[in-house]
């Protein structure tokens, strides 16, 4: 890592870059340096920064040195990945910055120095330098940091869904550092963003599918070897259903009777599958649930009736749908929605802002939901 990872809108030169490729055809960057900064404007654009992420305070509490942020990250088509330097902090992810925000999204971060205690939903997570952490963006995470300096790479959720049965799971996943799987994905996060500043728009297709086959079948390890104690059997044929599922969770006709039809299986036989994560009416649920929330979240949804959004998604009366909604997030679709009208508002007033950088990517970068 350099000790000055970039500043705002900064591409490195040819010579920099290390090859001949024009300066115009490598990846977009974004990023800020706080010696470069005012205090106030530095605190300002971290916040801004990464609003799309966390709420932040508690800004260098107990800490001698006044707060200050470096940030370097770099578009690399469907991911973004980035450094970040910065003072101790809480982080903060609720039901209301999971609307605000509007992305459905899959981080891994790799804390090189500091880390973290915190929850992930109601999971007590721990990191130290040299771990790998992932948090799914849809669910809930309270963290306290020490200062810190990370590796953190984002990744939309369909393209870890076409091959992880239970991408949920994933979040407050710690691959420790004394780890086989931590060391290796740790060195490839590492050259990921080493080498981004010399990546060119024709590079980073086969880097990406590389990068997300290596992450999918580490993460998918190690989620089935904490599932084999639960009895969680992630094969081939239980992939298939999830896929179909959520290809078809628009459908009324959806249910565990059409399902056995398509896939030839009896119905106890689907009970057993789903059996280790909550039975398949509940999956189902859920994943419609899931996709309520997002829409509320989106600009799309900012104009449907609560009552629309409960019948896209076949959750029955707006009553029903209120309380399993509230059950599963911790607040109403009403709030969500308007939590994520404030989102809104917020980003088209920082819409010509160098700082709303990372917002608009997230929102961009999402691909196509999972076709059966």
């Amino acid at each position: 890592m350099t000790d000055d990872p970039t500043t705002t809108g900064e591409r490195p030169t040819a010579e920099a870059a290390g090859d001949a490729a024009s300066v115009s055809s490598l990846l977009p960057t974004f990023g800020f340096a706080a010696a470069r900064m005012g205090p106030d404007e530095n605190i300002a654009a971290w916040q801004e920064a990464v609003a799309t992420l966390f709420d932040v305070d508690e800004l260098a509490r107990g800490e001698p040195a006044p707060f200050s942020a470096d940030l370097c990250s770099y578009a690399m088509g469907p991911l973004l990945i980035g450094f970040s330097r910065a003072s101790g902090q809480r982080f903060l992810r609720t039901a209301a910055t999971v609307a605000r925000s509007g992305v459905d999204h899959i981080i891994l971060q790799l804390y090189l120095k500091g880390g973290f205690d915190g929850v992930a939903g109601a999971m007590p997570v721990r990191v130290r330098a040299g771990d790998i952490c992932a948090f799914d963006l849809a669910q809930t995470l309270e963290t306290r940091a020490t200062a810190f300096e990370n590796v953190t790479l984002v990744v939309p959720r369909p393209m870890f869904a076409a091959h992880i049965v239970q991408v949920d799971a994933l979040h407050g996943l710690v691959l420790p550092a004394s780890s086989a799987v931590g060391r290796l994905l740790a060195g490839h996060l590492t050259a990921l963003f080493e080498f981004a500043p010399r990546m060119t728009f024709e590079e980073y297709p086969s880097v990406v599918e590389g990068t997300i086959s290596l992450l999918s079948a580490c993460l998918r390890g190690q989620l089935e070897r904490g599932d084999a104690d639960r009895g969680v059997t992630a094969n081939a044929s239980l992939m298939r259903i999830r896929q179909h599922i959520e290809a078809k969770l628009g459908d009324e006709q959806l249910s565990v009777a059409s399902l056995a039809v398509h896939f030839g299986l009896s119905r106890a036989s689907l009970y057993r599958l789903f059996a280790p994560v909550g039975g398949i009416a509940e999956y189902i649920r859920s994943r419609r649930l899931h996709r309520a929330l997002f829409d509320l979240a989106g600009s799309d949804g900012h104009n449907l009736r609560i009552s629309e959004v409960a019948r896209r998604w076949h959750l029955g009366t707006d009553a029903h749908f209120t309380r399993s909604f509230k059950t599963a997030y911790g607040i109403t679709p009403r709030a969500a929605r308007a939590a994520a009208l404030l989102g809104t508002r917020i980003d088209r007033t920082a819409a010509d802002a160098d700082s709303a950088t990372i917002s608009r990517w997230m929102r961009e970068i999402a691909p196509p939901r999972i076709a059966d």
